[in-house]
């Protein structure tokens, strides 16, 4: 797998998620922040937070992108960036197209500027997403809040970005690094896992425990337009009895059958995982089981509704920007000859 990081967020993250991430920068003072990193410069002034200005920069430097990724092929790659900036959500689809021509899988995990943040990084983002729909069969892309995060978490950036590469790693690594070699009567595999993150389409996760309520996602939900759906039950490693396991091999079937009905066109991957479970969110008080549900190719009129509000916010701001201020003569013609002393 490779880890790619544009712009200073971007970087950020991707060297919190991998120790030897490629790291793409239009800005000196950014490969500043990552001494111990090697960092691909394209431009020493960066893109002054101007999406059109980091395209521009991007146009110049294809055979230089080229150079970059000519030995990535057939690989799965993750994407880190922020929307806001400019270099950064700019790089988004030149990168992304030229890894789908060298056979690659790509998940782009995409940070939306908090409102506040106002212009430039509003209407940034909007030119980011939009630059990205026509790739969405090809590449997949899971968008994450700031508005919300820096709610949840009180302005704290250390907690929220930590919060951020914990779930890209739980939705990457599910099997690798968050299960346990202990018996399954319906196993899950990596290609399955991949088939789904990787699908295409905006992408996330839920860990509602759905005997409980429905599944909850960050934006969309699933509905019979969802593409991918992976459905995972998870048993405490420390349960050895076979009956018991049965037993909940059989609320697992009635779990996954509802599932399975409400995204009645997808293709449905379903299994059973062994670990040891921290938190099942059961409002009951269970905890020896709990469920994920991985979807891709949600349903993108949800994300529209989304984007769309940031969008007015971000033409609004702008055009009263871009406005004229109309305003009288401080002094007239008379008085600027007095004043000519």
């Amino acid at each position: 797998m490779t880890v790619i990081g544009t712009g200073n967020t971007g970087m950020l993250l991707a060297t919190m998620f991998d120790e030897n991430p490629l790291l793409i920068s239009t800005a000196h003072q950014d490969t500043i922040n990552f001494k111990n990193y090697t960092v691909n410069t394209f431009s020493s002034e960066g893109a002054g937070k101007n999406f059109r200005l980091g395209t521009d920069i991007w146009e110049k430097n294809t055979s230089k992108l080229n150079q970059i990724f000519e030995t990535i092929h057939n690989d799965r790659v993750v994407i880190f960036s922020s929307l806001g900036g400019g270099s950064g959500s700019s790089s988004l689809a030149p990168i992304s197209k030229l890894l789908i021509e060298q056979n690659n899988k790509v998940l782009i995990i995409a940070i939306l500027p908090y409102k506040k943040e106002v212009n430039p990084p509003l209407a940034n983002s909007i030119q980011a997403i939009s630059s990205l729909i026509p790739l969405l069969p090809e590449i997949s892309v899971m968008l994450f809040d700031n508005d919300r995060l820096r709610k949840m978490f009180d302005n704290n950036w250390n907690m929220l970005n930590g919060y951020i590469i914990h779930k890209v790693d739980y939705l990457i690594n599910l099997l690798s690094k968050h299960s346990a070699d202990e018996y399954s009567p319906v196993t899950l595999d990596q290609s399955e896992l991949d088939s789904v993150v990787f699908g295409g389409g905006f992408v996330d996760y839920s860990d509602t425990f759905i005997e409980e309520a429905s599944p909850k996602f960050e934006y969309g939900s699933l509905d019979k337009t969802t593409k991918n759906c992976l459905m995972a039950m998870f048993i405490d490693m420390s349960i050895g009895d076979m009956e018991k396991i049965s037993e909940y091999q059989t609320l697992f079937t009635q779990m996954s059958s509802k599932i399975a009905t409400r995204v009645s066109n997808s293709r449905f991957i379903s299994g059973i995982i062994r670990s040891e479970i921290m938190s099942s969110n059961s409002a009951e008080g269970v905890e020896d089981r709990a469920y994920i549900i991985i979807a891709s190719g949600l349903n993108i009129e949800k994300y529209f509704k989304k984007i769309s509000r940031i969008r007015d916010i971000a033409v609004q701001k702008a055009s009263v920007y871009m406005e004229e201020q109309k305003s009288s003569k401080l002094i007239n013609s008379k008085e600027n000859k007095i004043l000519n002393i």
